[in-house]
């Protein structure tokens, strides 16, 4: 029973496709001449036997046609009728006509050519853009541009810019496809050069019989040799470099170098735009995947943004509040606001709030506020407020604030520079670190010493007369009843009264070595700190001598030391050492010498 059910349902479907097949497949020829399309359909019902079914109100049957066709099929007059507007199924012998609902386009295209409007030439390489959308297209080497612009927005005025020529603009009205050509007038540029009458010198003749056989005459007079002059010796002085000029050409290699990695971050597309473009592009909000790839598209590089969210990296023109990208931040020309980044952060021209990078930030210009990295900062010119690096801080210009960093370098700083090492051509503030340079106003000394403990003490201060480091070697000549050598570290300030007079204070600890030192006599190492407040009076501009009272602790395991009939001894006690007995001593002391200084201090 159930397979007569099924069976009768598919004799009942194939009949009906068949019918709808035939009533489709009928052919008839018609010949009409400016009829409505209604008197059209009830010829065809009577040539046929089909029945149409349509609502009124979609189908213009007032609309008169001329149509002709000999021998045709249903389905081929239908479609030569109606087009692609009207649809049509078949139930039976009735065939009902419905409009197709096409999807209307969200855009639209304007294109066309760009020429020049005095040569008429066509010009390669313009830039055609909508300000608001950042829909942007290049004419190609033909002068041929094609655009894609929004239906939905209600004004458009698109731009044409070019170097070297004025910015046309063009206010579009219609949102079909549509061509307009657009002619550029260059720019004219004045010169400037005062114009003056080229002087011509009057030629002297003389053609005359008596003249010439006056010259072809004359006697050609022997040449005098002049006496041999013996030349004095004189020394030979080479040309002197002027610094200044070598500088400003360092700061314009700098520059040069700056704006060609800038543009080499940039598309050939985005370079052409960047040079053709003149207008400051705005969008409040922009998401980039890449560099090229974002909403801001390709106008990226000259587009300013209130939030950029990069997903990989992004290149924007400037930033105002907030930047946060996985891998890397491109900011052009400003960045205003706070910076995120996972890896690297790079600002061309300043950059003013906070920065957050988990590897480096690296200003091209200025920087102001708050720049903190995983590995380094790095600053092309001034930068003002805190840099925090794991790794190092650099400015090449001035610094005004805080660096911390195991490595800090400014041109110039004032402020506080706090690391392993720290380094300046100037200093208007205090480094404080293991080692510190500053090269122009810094504090540096050559010491050569001796003391009651020591025959030779070999100093060497730098940093700034406020905190300087000090590094330490003595030696004792094998004396009796005296260490052999040592090396120490120490910290000191130093004041200044007048030109000629300074004072010191220092905190010095000092490692002594055994007489035959071996890795078996670690044990018999001993130990001295020393403080001690001297006065400095200079010799001339790079000469110095000193005296200074000290006030000593010294600790040694080594017997055959003994300082218990010094005459100032202030102490003497047994102390454990490292696990082991030794012996303390406390005695005043003192230190004198000379010292070798750098000349402005």
């Amino acid at each position: 029973m159930k397979k007569l059910i099924t069976l009768l349902l598919m004799l009942t479907i194939t009949g009906s496709l068949r019918a709808q097949s035939d009533i489709l497949s009928s052919r008839l020829s018609l010949e009409v001449n400016q009829q409505s399309l209604e008197q059209v359909l009830k010829s065809i019902e009577q040539k046929t036997g089909a029945q149409f079914s349509f609502n009124a109100a979609e189908i213009e049957t007032n609309r008169k046609i001329s149509y002709s066709c000999d021998d045709n099929t249903l389905d081929k007059v239908l479609q030569d009728l109606f087009g692609l507007e009207t649809a049509f199924k078949v139930r039976g012998k009735y065939i009902i006509l419905q409009k197709r609902k096409i999807p209307k386009k969200k855009d639209f295209f304007v294109l066309g050519y760009v020429l020049d409007s005095e040569t008429g030439e066509r010009i390669e390489n313009v830039s055609i853009y909508e300000p608001i959308t950042l829909a942007s297209a290049l004419t190609n080497m033909h002068g041929y541009y094609k655009i894609k612009l929004p239906k939905s927005q209600k004004d458009i005025d698109l731009r044409f810019s070019k170097e070297t020529y004025e910015q046309h603009i063009e206010t579009i009205y219609n949102r079909i496809d549509f061509k307009k050509d657009i002619n550029l007038n260059q720019i004219q540029k004045s010169l400037d050069v005062a114009v003056e009458p080229i002087k011509s010198q009057a030629i002297k003749t003389d053609t005359t019989i008596d003249a010439v056989s006056e010259k072809i005459n004359t006697k050609i007079s022997e040449v005098p040799v002049p006496e041999t002059v013996e030349v004095s010796k004189e020394k030979i002085t080479l040309p002197k470099i002027d610094l200044q000029d070598e500088l400003a050409f360092l700061d314009s290699s700098i520059k040069n170098g700056k704006e060609n990695f800038m543009n080499w971050l940039m598309t050939t597309k985005q370079k052409k735009h960047f040079e053709n473009i003149r207008d400051s592009l705005y969008r409040p909000f922009q998401v980039s995947f890449l560099p090229f790839i974002g909403t801001n598209q390709r106008l990226s590089p000259i587009t300013t943004n209130d939030i950029s969210f990069n997903i990989i990296a992004g290149y924007t023109g400037n930033v105002n509040k907030l930047e946060i990208g996985t891998v890397a931040n491109i900011i052009r020309n400003q960045m205003n606001g706070v910076q995120v980044s996972g890896s690297v952060n790079l600002v061309g021209r300043k950059m003013t709030g906070i920065q957050i990078a988990g590897a480096s930030n690296f200003n091209l210009g200025n920087s102001e506020g708050v720049a903190i990295a995983g590995a380094s900062n790095m600053t092309l010119k001034n930068s003002s407020g805190v840099q925090i690096a794991g790794a190092f801080n650099a400015t090449l210009g001035e610094h005004e604030g805080l660096q911390i960093a195991p490595v800090n370098y400014a041109k110039v700083f004032t402020g506080t520079q706090i690391g392993v090492f720290n380094f300046a051509q100037e200093a208007h503030g205090v480094p404080i670190g293991f080692f510190s340079f500053v090269k122009k106003n810094g504090y540096r000394r050559l010491e050569i010493a001796a003391s009651e403990l020591n025959a030779t003490e070999l100093s060497f201060k730098t940093g700034t007369s406020a905190f300087y480091n000090i590094f330490e070697a003595t030696y004792n000549y094998n004396r009796i009843n005296k260490t052999l050598f040592g090396f120490g570290y120490g910290l000191g300030t130093s004041w200044k009264y007048t030109k000629w007079l300074s004072s010191n204070l220092d905190v010095v600890s000092t490692t002594y070595l055994p007489e035959s030192f071996n890795a078996d006599q670690i044990d018999t190492w001993s130990q001295q700190w020393q403080l001690n407040l001297g006065i400095e009076a200079k010799i001339g501009s790079r000469f110095a001598v000193f005296a200074a009272p000290t006030l000593n602790l010294f600790a040694t395991q080594n017997q055959s030391l003994d300082f218990s009939k010094y005459k100032l001894l202030v102490a003497e006690r047994q102390v454990n050492w490292f696990g082991n007995s030794a012996n303390l001593y406390s005695w005043f002391g003192y230190k004198l010498g000379i010292r070798f200084t750098n000349k402005v201090s």
